[in-house]
């Protein structure tokens, strides 16, 4: 009876074992997508910002910006600071936001314009977003103007005070009609570590595209593109996750997650 009763008790303690390895790997890798939205949400919802001229920022008429911000303008340093205070009705307040962004325009070495974005006790939802993005304004080709992006050490900060650091950069193809942004794509990289330590990369596919009607709604995410999304288990072993963007006729988009176990993830802003 002994000699039966000690491999049951093995076998149940293997069982239970690899029972809590299967669910910490479902946990981590749901957590890992939570993080991977989180962290395009956080690049996504003030992208639209630089590519205001100062000029439409001096002249604009309140509320006219995506969120509702309060502006402050100041013509002899050339800044323009976004105050986000929770306001009783903004239509296009689709996010919570809370603080400010500030921005700064000036030329770089060759006269190109540039408008950095820094942000100053700044939360999106639950997340909080730390450090600065260079934007730079290149030569464009009839009504297309190309954008660059450089940041670096740029921190999102969960509501557990775990962060997600990242440094990045990005090309943005800009169309116009007449004098109006209508729309614009966009493909970059992304390196960095997740709110476990691991490395972490990513890169686009396929472009990602904006409608600037949608932004101006409240809807921050691209209307379609896909990237992917690796993290680093040791030096040698990555997963990868596919993200997918895609949107509804009413504009409001979706992220749509493939893990590497297979399952999907859809989530929204």
């Amino acid at each position: 009876m002994n000699r039966l009763f000690f491999p049951i008790l093995t076998l149940i303690a293997l069982w239970s074992c690899t029972n809590d390895i299967d669910k910490n790997i479902t946990t981590n890798l749901q957590v890992e997508a939570n993080e991977i939205f989180r962290t395009s949400l956080a690049l996504e919802e003030s992208l639209i910002y630089p590519f205001y001229s100062f000029e439409a920022f001096q002249n604009a008429p309140i509320d006219t910006f995506p969120g509702c911000p309060d502006l402050t303008v100041n013509e002899i340093l050339k800044t323009v600071t976004l105050d986000f205070s929770k306001k009783a009705s903004c239509e296009s307040q689709k996010i919570e936001r809370i603080g400010k962004i500030i921005l700064e325009f000036s030329n770089d070495e060759e006269q190109n314009e540039t408008v950095t974005l820094r942000y100053e006790d700044y939360k999106i939802n639950n997340a909080e977003i730390q450090g600065a993005r260079t934007f730079t304004k290149e030569q464009g080709n009839f009504n297309i103007d190309r954008w660059t992006e450089n940041f670096e050490e740029l921190s999102i900060i969960d509501e557990f005070n775990s962060s997600t650091k990242i440094s990045g950069e990005f090309v943005y193809n800009l169309t116009s009609s007449g004098d109006t942004l209508s729309t614009f794509t966009s493909m970059g990289s992304i390196e960095g570590r997740n709110i476990t330590g691991r490395p972490l990369k990513m890169a686009s596919t396929t472009q990602r595209q904006y409608s600037v009607d949608c932004i101006s709604a409240g809807w921050v995410l691209p209307n379609s593109g896909i990237e992917v999304w690796e993290i680093f288990r040791n030096t040698n072993r990555s997963t990868a996750h596919t993200v997918s963007f895609s949107s509804e006729d009413n504009c409001e988009s979706k992220a749509r997650i493939l893990l590497s176990d297979g399952r999907t993830i859809i989530l929204e802003q």
